[in-house]
C-alpha cells in the first residue's frame, strides 16, 4: 500500500504542460488527485478512487466533475450514467493527459523481474467523451523500470518508478521534478 500520501509534479518533455498530483491510502483503497495543464494554461482536474486491490472504482474529471466514469465489481462500466460495454473486462482507466494512473495496474500487476502482462485498459477520450478500449502490455526490466507497449500503435515507452511505484518518468512524455 502507499503509505500516507506523496505527492509528485511532473513536466511535459513531448509538448507545453504539467500535471500535480497526490497520491494517498483512502476508503480502504487509493486515491489519486491531480490536475493537469496544458500549453494554454487549461486545467484539467481529476480524481480517480481505486479498491484496496489497486483496480480503479471511479474516476471524476474535469470542472465540477463533468465526466464521471464508474467500474463495477464485475468489470462493466458507466460513464455519465451510460453504459461502455466494448471496455467491460478493464480494471484500470487510462488518462491520457496524466501518468498517474499507470501507477493502479503497475502496482496491481507486482510483475517479477522479465514477467509481462497484458492488460486492458478503459481509455478515455476526452474530445468525444467516451471509454474506449485499449491494450497494453507491461514489462518489468528492472526494480525501476518497465516497458509499456502500446498494441494499437507498436509504440513503447520506458517508465521509471520509485519505491511506491509511483510513475516518475515516462520515456519522452514525462518528468517528475525532484
Amino acid at each position: 500500500m502507499i503509505a500516507g500520501a506523496h505527492a509528485v509534479v511532473w513536466v511535459r518533455q513531448d509538448r507545453p504542460g504539467n500535471d500535480a498530483c497526490r497520491f494517498a491510502d483512502a476508503e480502504g483503497g487509493y486515491l489519486i488527485d491531480g490536475s493537469s495543464t496544458d500549453a494554454d494554461w487549461n486545467i484539467l482536474r481529476y480524481r480517480v478512487r481505486a479498491r484496496g486491490d489497486g483496480t480503479t472504482r471511479r474516476a471524476r474529471i474535469g470542472s465540477k466533475s463533468r465526466i464521471f466514469a464508474v467500474r463495477a465489481p464485475d468489470d462493466t462500466w458507466m460513464l455519465n450514467g451510460a453504459p461502455f460495454p466494448q471496455v467491460t473486462g478493464a480494471k484500470d482507466i487510462y488518462l491520457g493527459f496524466t501518468p498517474a494512473a499507470l501507477t493502479l495496474p503497475i502496482r496491481r500487476l507486482n510483475l517479477g523481474l522479465g514477467e509481462d502482462a497484458e492488460i486492458l485498459v478503459a481509455r478515455l477520450d476526452l474530445e468525444t467523451e467516451r471509454l474506449t478500449p485499449l491494450r497494453l502490455v507491461l514489462r518489468r526490466i528492472t526494480n525501476e523500470t518497465y516497458e509499456c507497449l502500446n498494441t494499437e500503435t507498436g509504440m513503447t515507452a520506458h517508465l521509471l518508478v520509485d519505491k511506491h511505484h509511483i510513475v516518475r518518468t515516462y520515456s519522452g512524455h514525462w518528468i517528475a521534478q525532484t
